[in-house]
Order: structure tokens, then C-alpha cells, then sequence
């Protein structure tokens, strides 16, 4: 009962769609599987949703630069899509839109901008992680310092959960850093780092953790002078720790020992056929290739969100989602909208795994299509 007043309490002060969004996000890492994510989805965001555009025919959409860049990327999905792909396509175009829609539309973004929200998602989503592998460990399904392949809930595969993992570090820096929560923040740091390294061993987390430690050395650098010698006896120290634990962890070598795993050579391959496909349409939608790296291992997707733009959709759609790109950090930056460090994050830790945007609800969802739509969110209670 309480849980069912606490969520009332949150739909009479931030309507309906605030609450639904939560729990959308939150049945990431509560239901196992990706059909009941997705039927969250479609019951309390996509069928609502559509309705109240319907009642309202358009009106009441704040219109922006982005959002037209929204519009002409989907337009060009489905002119793609006309040519390449079948009928259940454009179903998938549909759900992004809705999902854009209702996020920068209809969300009250002020709950989640709140410090609460930043800090709590950090922590559910590391408990999350640590707490899956205590269990694996305990009951034997992974030995210790085995990687955690499989975790219990929809955010299953490492590589995605680790880049979440820093996102959401990334989302929640800002509050530890004004807030001076030193402690709360060296905890973090060290949870993330050993999820990353240790329990799911996946680089492109920690290349997430090394571009937001090197942002924030950065800024130290411009403007705080006086810890400039700090920063370097960290950096120092920093390495020194790498290199001990490289050398007795062997959990932590793999991770080097594992050099590109193949991507170089794969991004090689794509390229080419790419250009053959032809340099402005791509290969279109439903396009596989037939070609294998490393000796003979399939290649099952790009690895690449700006490659998977190029190769299933063309030159066209890569051009449109960089503008999108630039158009929606230039405004977090003017904000200080703390989402636009999850962005930024997640846009360079996806040059290393990512594939198709349009698709059912899936990591790129919350990787991407959520924080944009945020930031461009001009409701009351967003910044300015």
C-alpha cells in the first residue's frame, strides 16, 4: 500500500508520465527478460502516450532546433526503411518516436534532475551488479573472478551494464563534486571500477571512468591552478595502481590481453562494404554480412553506433545524428544540465559497441535517446 501512495504522491505533483518513465527504466534490472520490458513499454508509455497526442492533435509540442533534427533523422529512417525493410520496421520507428515524444514532451524532468535521483541510480544499478555476483559466486553459477556474462535482469551483458554504470557515475559527479561528498564519491568510484575491471571485466566502461576522470582533471587544470600538483601525484598514483594490479590480477590482464578483440579489422570490413553498398543510402536495414574476423568469428554487428548509422542508413542519417549531436550538448552546456555528461559518456564509450537505434526498447534507449530527450525537454522546472 505504501508503494502504491508513494507513486500516487508522484503523479499528482508530476503527472503521469513522470512515474511511468521511472518505472520503465527501473524494470531494466527488475524483469529478466526483454519482452516484459517491453510490455511495460508499450502499457504505460507508448499506448498512453499515443492517446494524449491523438486528443490533443500536435498541440502543445514546444518545437526546437533538435527536435526538428529528431523529425528529419526518423524521416530518413523510414525512407531507408521503404527501401530495405519490411512492415515491422516502421513499428520499431514508431515506438522511437513515441519514446522521444513522451520524454521531451510530456515528462516533467524536474525528478530527475534532482541530486536524490543522480545519486540513488548510481547505487541501484551498483548494487545491482555486485549484488548479482555475490549471489553467482555464493550459489556457483560463476567462480570467483570468472566474468559475469549473464546478470539477472534486462540490462544483462557486461559491456552495455558497465557503460551504463559510468553514465550514470558520470550523472551523479556533479552533485558529489557541489555537494563535496568526498567520501560517497571515492566509494563510488571504487564500486564502479571494480564492476568494470573485476565482475564483468569490459573495457568500455573504464574507458568511460578514464574520459570523466580526464574532464575533470581538465577543469582543475583551467581552473584550479593550486591542484595541479595533486592532480599529477593522482595521475601518478593511479598508474602505479594500474600497473600492480595488470601484473597480479590476472582478471585484470585479460582485459589488456584481449588487445581490440577484432574491432579494427571489423570496422575495416564494414567500411568497405559500406562504400560498396553505396556512400549515401548504406546497405539499408536489414542488411548482414557474410564476412569474419579473427580467423573465422561472425560479425554480428557493427560495434559502433556511428558506424551502425552509416552502414544500415548512410552518410545522410550519420550527418543528421551528429548535428543532433552538437545541437543537444551546446544546450546541456548552457544548462548545466547534468544529463549532458551522461551523454557526452555514453556517445564516446559507444564508439566501442552499439548497433541499431531503431529497434524495440533496448540499452540504446537508455544510453541515448533518453538523455537527449531530457535536455531538450523545455517543460517548466527544466533548467532555465
Amino acid at each position: 500500500m505504501n508503494v502504491v501512495q508513494r507513486l500516487k504522491g508522484l503523479e499528482g505533483r508530476f503527472g503521469y508520465f513522470t512515474p511511468a518513465l521511472l518505472l520503465f527504466i527501473v524494470s531494466f534490472l527488475l524483469l529478466p527478460t526483454s519482452k516484459m520490458v517491453n510490455n511495460v513499454y508499450y502499457v504505460l508509455l507508448a499506448l498512453p502516450a499515443l492517446g494524449v497526442l491523438l486528443l490533443r492533435r500536435g498541440r502543445g509540442i514546444q518545437q526546437s532546433v533538435a527536435l526538428w533534427l529528431w523529425v528529419a533523422l526518423c524521416a530518413w529512417f523510414v525512407v531507408v526503411g521503404a527501401l530495405s525493410a519490411d512492415g515491422q520496421y516502421f513499428k520499431h520507428v514508431l515506438y522511437m518516436v513515441l519514446f522521444v515524444l513522451v520524454v521531451s514532451q510530456l515528462v516533467d524532468p524536474e525528478p530527475l534532475r534532482m541530486p536524490l535521483f543522480s545519486r540513488g541510480l548510481f547505487w541501484i544499478l551498483g548494487v545491482y551488479v555486485l549484488g548479482s555476483a555475490v549471489v553467482y559466486w555464493l550459489t556457483g553459477r560463476y567462480a570467483f573472478g570468472e566474468r559475469v556474462l549473464w546478470l539477472p535482469g534486462r540490462m544483462t551483458g557486461p559491456i552495455y551494464t558497465s557503460m551504463w554504470l559510468a553514465c550514470c557515475f558520470a550523472l551523479a559527479l556533479p552533485t558529489w563534486l557541489s555537494q563535496r561528498r568526498w567520501l560517497e564519491l571515492s566509494a563510488a568510484a571504487l564500486l564502479a571500477v571494480f564492476c568494470m575491471a573485476y565482475v564483468l571485466q569490459s573495457r568500455s566502461g573504464l574507458i568511460g571512468m578514464l574520459l570523466i576522470g580526464g574532464l575533470v582533471g581538465g577543469w582543475l587544470a583551467l581552473h584550479r591552478a593550486r591542484y595541479l600538483l595533486w592532480l599529477g601525484f593522482v595521475c601518478a598514483l593511479l598508474a602505479m595502481l594500474t600497473l600492480f594490479v595488470t601484473r597480479e590480477v590476472p582478471e585484470v590482464a585479460s582485459l589488456f590481453a584481449r588487445a581490440d578483440a577484432g574491432r579494427f579489422e571489423l570496422w575495416r570490413i564494414l567500411a568497405g562494404e559500406w562504400f560498396e553498398c553505396g556512400l549515401w543510402l548504406g546497405c539499408g536495414m536489414q542488411y548482414t554480412t557474410e564476412a569474419t574476423i579473427l580467423g573465422g568469428a561472425p560479425i554480428q554487428h557493427p560495434h559502433n553506433i556511428y558506424m551502425a548509422l552509416g552502414l544500415y542508413s548512410g552518410l545522410v542519417s550519420l550527418l543528421i545524428f551528429l548535428a543532433l549531436v552538437v545541437v543537444v550538448l551546446q544546450r546541456a552546456w548552457q544548462q548545466r544540465d547534468p544529463w549532458g555528461l551522461y551523454l557526452f559518456t555514453a556517445l564516446v564509450v559507444l564508439n566501442f559497441d552499439g548497433s541499431k537505434l531503431v529497434g524495440n526498447p533496448d540499452e540504446l534507449w537508455l544510453l541515448i535517446l533518453l538523455p537527449m530527450a531530457l535536455i531538450i525537454n523545455q517543460r517548466a522546472g527544466a533548467p532555465g
